[in-house]
């Protein structure tokens, strides 16, 4: 959906809710004193220490490099507020729209714009919405942003830091099926995305088209399971590649013997325009009331090496004590694929550089590194809660996609310890 489109789906359904919020309630609103508007909102107000000065942690990809300089501190990482409103037009339709403040790299009303749609119940089980749309083939898909919703303070890094979408514009159909305390329920996803990220000094506008999402949930007593997969395709270039893209083109077309070969096939890797992405993922939850326990694995699979493909998997448990919860997690991600390397020697015709930039660039999105997460959280309020978490990473070379850092880094391991503070509030 092109970004006009965007707007005017936000704009028109702006408007229409605040048309009819200025209209007489419903008969059954009227008479039972119920208000067809909803507001709610949450927010996280975080900080967070480090003790490398080389390296500066990522919370997910769309964040600005400028923002999050290599200091040891930051509140920029974490730290959001979301708002939304819910207008109800007739029993079975409801209007939503949830905006969230964020660190990103551009701020605009189409990126602050979470969700935006229209909620249609067809019948018994059946559930029809149009818009903006929060993306679910994951377990915490429908709040990776609401830190109450959980005890630890953030999503695992490893396992979603690197999940670009959080929501998008299309459709979504879902199913429900009840037996007892059970619920089933199938949700299917269509439509596209768009958002910036950084590369380099500039900004890369990616956009997805064919975006497509399947999840099965069951929920049982204290469990919660889910499936799910999906996948989109990218449909534009990196525009901050073009000069790199250009000198391999040129050189692909030289027939060397060798380089040209090796120029076409960088050329193809750095590629983000048609790349197909696929996310395979399974999860589980557990929460008794006293116990409570998550843990999620993930594949994601790509057919250009710029994205990659990755196993990733982290496991929690953390046990309540009155109002405190300790809590344990552990989470990894490794690629699927190993890192290219070259083969020829580009000196000869003094485009040394021009090779390195390229297999530098190709390799940069690896993720390779795990995590041991200690904290716990304390509810001090029935809509807040205090938590503080100590993380200890470890990054292999060539795996440093989650972090900002300097070049020259990326060859070696290196460790890092991070510390955060965060008090979660809804309202």
């Amino acid at each position: 959906m092109p970004a006009l489109s965007r707007h005017a789906v936000i704009f028109a359904l702006s408007l229409g809710m605040l048309i009819c919020g200025t209209m007489p309630a419903r008969a059954q609103d009227q008479d039972s004193g119920i208000s067809p508007w909803r507001i709610s909102g949450y927010g996280s107000l975080s900080h967070s220490w480090d003790d490398r000065k080389d390296l500066a942690a990522i919370r997910d990809i769309t964040q600005r490099p400028a923002n999050l300089q290599k200091t040891d501190a930051s509140w920029r990482l974490d730290s959001r507020l979301g708002v939304q409103l819910a207008y109800r037009f007739a029993p079975q339709i409801e209007g939503v729209i949830q905006a969230v403040a964020r660190d990103q790299i551009s701020h605009s009303i189409d990126n602050s714009i979470d969700l935006a749609y229209l909620d249609f119940q067809l019948n018994s089980g059946n559930t029809l919405r149009l818009g903006r749309i929060g993306y679910a083939p994951f377990l915490m898909s429908d709040h990776r942003n609401l830190g109450y919703a959980y005890p630890w303070v953030r999503p695992p890094r490893e396992f979603y830091s690197w999940i670009p979408i959080f929501s998008f514009d299309g459709g979504e159909l879902s199913h429900d099926i009840f037996y007892g305390d059970t619920r089933w329920r199938l949700r299917g996803q269509f439509g596209r995305s768009g958002f910036d990220i950084p590369m380099g000094t500039r900004d890369f506008n990616f956009k997805v088209d064919n975006l497509w999402s399947l999840s099965l949930s069951h929920q049982a007593g204290p469990w919660r399971l889910q499936a799910g997969l999906s996948g989109f395709r990218s449909i534009v270039e990196a525009a901050p590649l073009a000069s790199l893209h250009a000198g391999l083109d040129q050189l692909a077309g030289l027939n060397i013997a060798g380089i040209s070969r090796e120029a076409a096939m960088l050329r193809r890797e750095t590629s983000f325009k048609g790349n197909a992405i696929r996310y395979y993922t399974l999860g589980a939850a557990y929460d008794d009331g006293q116990w409570v326990s998550q843990a999620e694995f993930g594949y994601s699979n790509t057919s250009r090496t710029i994205a990659p493909s990755s196993r990733t998997a982290y496991l929690a448990i953390g046990r309540r004590l009155g109002d405190f919860t300790p809590y344990l997690l552990l989470s990894a991600s490794r690629p699927d694929k190993a890192k290219l390397s070259s083969n020829t020697d580009w000196s000869v015709i003094n485009q040394g550089s021009t090779q390195a930039i390229a297999y530098s660039v190709v390799n940069s999105t690896r993720l390779d590194q795990e995590t041991l997460s200690l904290g716990t959280r304390w509810d001090f309020d029935s809509r807040a809660a205090l938590k503080l978490q100590w993380d200890h990473t470890r990054i292999h070379p060539l795996g440093y996609a989650l972090w900002f850092r300097d070049t020259e880094i990326n060859t070696r391991s290196s460790k890092v310890n991070l510390v955060t503070v965060s008090l979660d509030f809804v309202f």
